[in-house]
């Protein structure tokens, strides 16, 4: 074969390689972002957009939910739906008559029979599906009752959350409780930290998948490699 046909032929070759390897890097990186949106939507097992219905087929019937004493009221309290789970055995705490747990927009479910670690759902009052999911968990030590979102779990430091997402886009500390909120109001998601680790983690939304912006996509996804990397 004349060189000129030989050497032809390894530039088309090596085109052809260059070619594949661009298009599996941007396949992958398409695969993450959606991957991304979709862990940005989900806590536990439940997906914000979730019905009711699916809250009782994964985690039954909340034994808690929160509702205003009177409508119009800014105060929540709670109320035990099983009789048998109220800790005083009050008659007040009891569900009010003529209601049911569908009457409340916030169901809250429990690791064990107090107000320890819980995962609370808010259900949008128009569409009826979860448009927010908290797991707060304050135990000493704490448990895995949580579970792990976007790569991070109760207990982690402050500094994985900007390893993991970068700075929130709102941030404060309250100085009654010293509770520190991180907020990353672009992508839906919320994390509450004292002594500079995190206790409750948060998601909201409509339901309808994510669509986060490039950038905070481009930092999970460094530290999403560089921990596979490192595994």
């Amino acid at each position: 074969m004349p060189p000129r046909k030989q050497h032809a032929r390894s530039i088309i070759l090596w085109v052809l390689v260059v070619l594949c390897a661009v298009l599996f890097a941007v396949g992958w990186t398409v695969r993450a972002y959606a991957r991304f949106s979709d862990q940005l939507s989900t806590l536990g097992t439940m997906t914000l957009g979730d019905a009711r219905g699916d809250a009782r087929y994964k985690l039954g019937v909340p034994p808690v939910v929160y509702g205003s004493d009177a409508p119009g009221e800014a105060g929540m309290r709670a109320y035990y739906t099983d009789p048998e789970r109220d800790p005083q055995k009050d008659p007040a705490n009891a569900l009010p008559a003529g209601t049911d747990i569908n009457s409340f927009h916030t169901w809250s479910y429990q690791l064990g029979s107090n107000l320890g670690p819980h995962l609370d759902l808010t259900f949008d009052p128009h569409t009826g599906h979860i448009s927010k999911i908290a797991c707060v968990d304050q135990s000493d030590p704490p448990t895995s009752y949580c579970g792990r979102f976007l790569g991070m779990a109760v207990d982690d430091p402050e500094a994985r959350i900007i390893a993991q997402l970068g700075r929130p886009t709102r941030q404060l500390i309250d100085d009654t409780t010293g509770v520190k909120t991180m907020e990353y109001a672009d992508v839906g998601v919320v994390f509450l930290l004292a002594r500079q680790r995190v206790f409750g983690m948060s998601a909201f939304g409509t339901g309808l998948r994510k669509q986060p912006p490039f950038d905070r996509f481009f930092i999970w996804y460094t530290a999403d490699l560089k921990a596979a990397l490192r595994s």
